[in-house]
């Protein structure tokens, strides 16, 4: 549980990170991070039903996966994109 404490921190500041350049991808994320937060207290409370766990579980997968776009797009597209512009540079001189 430590753990998802954590992650959720994290996935919870992941839209301010994509505001600048990917403002529509940090709006659509903010309704599965309330979501998360919701599940977590219910969580908490012990009012967890397996259909709510599953969902829960889920939700926490789709964050993973969502972070890990919003990664790719804030750290290696940038790189990705440079090195094709020099590739294709040097390939016209």
């Amino acid at each position: 549980m430590d753990v998802f404490m954590v992650y959720l921190f994290v996935i919870t500041a992941t839209p301010l990170f994509l505001w600048k350049d990917y403002r529509k991808l940090a709006y659509v994320h903010i309704p599965f991070i309330i979501a998360n937060w919701a599940l977590l207290i219910f969580y908490i409370g012990g009012g967890m039903t397996p259909a709510a766990n599953t969902i829960f579980i889920s939700l926490f997968v789709i964050n993973v996966l969502f972070a890990h776009l919003a990664a790719f797009l804030l750290f290696a597209l940038p790189i990705i994109r440079e090195r094709a512009a020099a590739k294709k540079v040097s390939s016209i001189e």
